[in-house]
């Protein structure tokens, strides 16, 4: 994609693409706390604590055999086994450096921050009494019908009147009424202190596999998508990211964006091509694009053709497959290593052996010692750093096909250009000079010399060794279960789904890559 275009496609994307149409339901999607990165220094300290906060999430479920399937299911704190306010079901929304969207809820409309969420597939939300948060409020909703059937032990499942913008007119909705549990922990429970907010969970439903049904859903209720789907407001069980920037991008439920963003691309082309013609009138340009997308995109071609797929492997509950390689300038240095796709994770994550052999391939990089960082835990995360006039071009072959990550100066947006952290789109921040000082054995300031040189920290950061046992000494938690069985995966995170289309097919396990 020509990235000098990306601002008009940008533009025009979240002109019209949050409405209904006939390839999905299009919403926006928001970055809280806005952009991870800025033009500063990598403070490492912070990552860590964030990287801690990821690893921690996963760290919560473990895998369990159920019939002839490997299943993931929560695990269980032995101490807290009877407690029904469960704080993995209650304390989850509102956090900074998650990804969320707004709907439209009851009458007079409500708008509500929906967190999205890939670890889990219930939909629902959360009503405390802490006044923080966004929080939806049955009462101020004539459509709304209470029922007082329980989901969960603390959750009810009344439903109210959610509206979809169509793209027929700024001002048309199509109207839906959807079950929308309300989970409100118990007056005397600490997690009445936690936010209010909404979660919408997308990771494979209970529905699809019934024999499955108990594996990560907390709640009895149906999912967004299965709802929207038995309601025929989408005719597929799918749903795709697209990050546009730093901060913004666009959900799709039961459709992507693919034929969208051909035509647009096309369309700000051919405009740029014939600007000042007077024979290239709107009608010619909508000819002309009509007449190249049937030749992209021929209109008996399925949706489905339009990306490379990957099957969904390993424990069911998780987005989680094979990858064949990753490739650096041009080698290919590892191959078949599995991995878990969450937008939740502003880092990619990879096994301590594989980012040692990754960044070995990369000319000038070097490992940040535990005395260069500072970092309080033992075992913190593998931190490497490269030259940052010198980005390496990093490939992963995803679904039989080579999709590259934006790594280097020129896949940038202006705002990413002017606003973002030194050394292009594969980097944390530059390497920190004045805060600490440290000697090599011949004498000189290894921090000077990196200063000089110009270091960035780079966005493939070491996992833990052993977070599950570095979580368990921390917050002194025993576990009546097995850990996660995540230690030699890939987490492909926030990075990978820029400038890429994601698409993920609930009926048919199985993950789609397209590049935009």
């Amino acid at each position: 994609m020509n990235f000098r275009c990306f601002a008009v496609l940008i533009s025009v994307l979240q002109l019209w693409l949050t409405t209904v149409t006939g390839h999905g339901l299009h919403l926006p999607l928001y970055r809280r706390g806005g952009r991870f990165l800025r033009r500063q220094a990598a403070n490492l300290t912070d990552l860590d604590d964030i990287m801690h906060q990821v690893e921690a999430r996963y760290s919560l479920t473990h895998r369990q055999i159920k019939g002839n399937h490997l299943v993931r299911q929560w695990r269980v704190k032995e101490q807290e086994a009877e407690d029904e306010n469960d704080e993995n079901l209650i304390d989850v929304a509102g956090y900074d450096n998650r990804w969320f969207t707004q709907l439209e809820i009851g009458e007079p409309r409500q708008k509500i921050e929906v967190e999205i969420d890939m670890l889990n597939p219930d939909f629902y939300t959360i009503a405390t009494t802490s006044g923080m948060g966004s929080r939806y409020d049955p009462t101020a909703s004539t459509t709304h019908v209470p029922n007082d059937d329980t989901v969960h032990s603390i959750c009810k499942s009344p439903s109210d009147i959610f509206h979809f913008p169509t793209h027929d007119s700024s001002s048309s909705f199509s109207s839906l009424r959807l079950t929308f549990p309300i989970c409100t922990p118990s007056k005397a429970s600490r997690q009445s202190l936690s936010r209010s907010g909404t979660v919408l969970g997308l990771s494979p439903p209970a529905s699809i596999s019934p024999s499955l049904s108990l594996s990560l859903s907390r709640l009895t209720s149906p999912p967004l998508l299965s709802q929207l789907h038995n309601a025929g407001l989408i005719t597929e069980q799918i749903f795709s990211i697209t990050l546009l920037d730093a901060e913004s991008g666009i959900l799709s439920l039961g459709g992507t964006i693919a034929r969208e963003v051909e035509m647009t691309k096309l369309r700000s082309t051919i405009e740029l091509e014939h600007f000042g013609d007077p024979s290239a009138s709107p009608q010619w340009v909508a000819e002309q694009v009509d007449g190249q997308m049937e030749q992209r995109m021929p209109s008996e071609m399925k949706w489905d053709e339009h990306f490379k797929w990957m099957d969904v492997r390993g424990a069911k509950g998780w987005w989680t497959g094979l990858m064949a390689g990753v490739w650096v300038n041009g080698v290919k240095i590892l191959k078949f290593q599995p991995i878990l796709l969450d937008i939740n994770s502003p880092f990619i994550l990879a096994p301590a052996l594989a980012t040692t052999h990754l960044y070995s391939a990369i000319s000038g990089s070097h490992p940040l010692t535990r005395n260069q960082t500072q970092l309080p835990h033992h075992g913190a995360a593998n931190f490497y750093t490269y030259p940052c006039l010198n980005p390496p071009v990093i490939v992963l072959e995803l679904g039989g096909w080579m999709f590259p990550l934006p790594t280097g100066h020129g896949v940038l947006t202006n705002w990413d250009a002017m606003h973002g952290p030194d050394g292009g789109g594969f980097s944390l921040g530059k390497k920190d000079t004045h805060s600490h000082h440290e000697e090599d054995d011949d004498g000189d300031d290894d921090d000077n010399r990196d200063g000089g040189s110009g270091f960035c920290v780079g966005n493939i950061v070491g996992r833990y060794v052993d977070p599950l046992s570095r979580m368990e000494k921390e917050q002194k938690k025993q576990f009546s279960d097995s850990g996660p069985g995540l230690a030699d995966t890939w987490v492909l995170g926030e990075p990978v789904f820029r400038g890429l289309g994601v698409v993920f097919d609930l009926e048919r396990d199985r993950v789609g890559f397209r590049t935009y």
